[in-house]
């Protein structure tokens, strides 16, 4: 059993990246499933998962990890093979804990919008996680977070077809329903604005990027499995629909997160606000939002609540440079 469990361990932790309400309490038990599994507590491990499929009947994780404790406490041998990759991997996400009491660097600067409550949404790539934050106060402030699948191959799409997802700033247009008539797609998608004007200047081709559901018989997809979209369960869209606000929310993809402190977050966004007060004016800000390093800082305006311009920045040896100026209609 400690052979089973240290390999499952590593395994869960290592695996290398693929190559070029009820729904809340079944994410935490499923977490707290698969962390008492790896801590060789399987009496516990089967009972949260058995937790979880009460809360998700669907979720294939869930009858997975309860099959894996009750295996080894058993004392059979347990082996892993190709059509365990997925639910390993969605495991492995699903680990990872978002830190407490600590903030967003990436969502440099919140919107000064008249309605507060209109969400930031804000998925990390790496961790298969959307978030959606409002401005409190003008620092962001989490309200939802949702699993979520990504592209097949990953993030910083590049070419139509290459099932990848976008890194960068988009808004969040309309709603389509029904986007597929077999129901792969669940019954309803929210289209992004992609390509950006960063895209297409940087020769980034494709379109039909949204944020869509699965098909009924599912939970939830493996992390990386779509064709660029970004796929979270039918429930948690469902929740998410009610709070996405169309041409007013907007939508940062990132590789990765990086947490900072309130205190650190607050003098990143003062620093920030004194970069670009030549830019930003008296203008109604939209936001300031950071990538990653060598991306462009991207700054959006508001007309109204609505996003109605996007700037992007470079920044080089502490010196802006505007390389695009973007109209929205």
């Amino acid at each position: 059993m400690r052979l089973f469990l240290a390999s499952l361990f590593a395994t869960l932790l290592s695996l290398p990246p693929l190559s070029p309400s009820q729904a809340l309490a079944a994410d935490a038990e499923l977490r707290k499933a698969a962390e008492a599994l790896v801590a060789g507590r399987l009496d516990s491990s089967s009972g949260l998962a058995g937790d979880a499929l009460k809360s998700e009947p669907k979720s294939r994780l869930a009858h997975w990890l309860q099959a894996q404790s009750m295996i080894a406490l058993a004392g059979r041998p347990v082996q892993l093979n190709g059509a365990d990759r997925d639910l390993l991997d969605e495991a492995r996400v699903r680990l990872e804990v978002t830190p407490e009491g600590m903030v967003p660097k990436n969502l440099v600067v919140m919107p000064r919008s008249a309605d507060k409550n209109i969400p930031i949404l804000l998925a990390d790539a790496s961790r298969s996680r959307l978030y959606v934050f409002v401005s409190k106060q003008g620092r962001p402030v989490l309200k939802e977070e949702f699993y979520t699948t990504i592209g097949l191959w990953g993030a910083d799409k590049f070419r139509e077809g290459d099932q990848k997802t976008p890194l960068g700033v988009y808004r969040i247009q309309f709603e389509i329903r029904d986007p597929r008539k077999d129901g792969f797609l669940g019954k309803y998608a929210m289209t992004l604005d992609y390509p950006n004007a960063f895209d297409s200047h940087s020769g980034r081709t494709g379109s039909g990027i949204w944020i869509h559901g699965v098909p009924d018989s599912l939970h939830v997809r493996a992390p990386q499995a779509s064709d660029g979209c970004l796929a979270i369960a039918n429930r948690d869209l469902n929740r998410l629909r009610k709070l996405v606000r169309y041409n007013e929310s907007q939508i940062v993809v990132v590789p990765r997160i990086e947490w900072v402190t309130p205190e650190v977050w607050s003098a990143n966004a003062a620093q920030a606000m004194k970069d670009f007060s030549g830019s930003v004016g008296q203008s109604r800000l939209g936001g300031i939002f950071w990538i990653q390093e060598n991306w462009p800082w991207v700054v959006s305006y508001l007309r109204g609540n609505e996003v109605a311009r996007r700037e992007y920045f470079q920044r080089s040896q502490g010196t802006l440079r505007r390389l695009i100026e973007e109209k929205l209609s």
